[in-house]
């Protein structure tokens, strides 16, 4: 396989976990209420869909190694991300909730 090829497998297997991961908001609010189990790091059935994937693309051992650090990244990325959405409007929050104690 020539290396243009290879590139365009792996940016395909990329583009498909973006298209069915970006919905994570409703798996990441999931996990806010219950610990799941989890493979290094990600949860256990998405690591199982990161194994269908490297069949349905066949992925030698080194590109599915690659693929594996871009999903936990992506994945965590996301996750890192929503907390610090949830801190900033929390203080956002907090500093209105001062405001409007002041005003009363």
């Amino acid at each position: 396989m020539d290396v243009q090829m290879k590139k365009s497998i792996l940016w395909d297997v990329f583009e498909e976990l973006k298209n069915t991961w970006s919905e994570d908001e409703r798996l990441l609010e999931r996990l806010d209420k219950t610990e799941e189990e989890t493979v290094n790091g990600l949860p256990a059935d998405r690591a199982e869909k990161l194994l269908e994937i490297k069949d349905k693309y066949q992925l030698d051992d080194i590109d599915f190694l690659f693929i594996v650090g871009a999903a936990v990244g992506y994945y965590q990325g996301q996750k890192n991300v929503k907390e610090v959405l949830k801190r900033k409007i929390n203080t956002v929050n907090e500093f209105v909730s001062s405001l409007l104690e002041k005003k009363i």
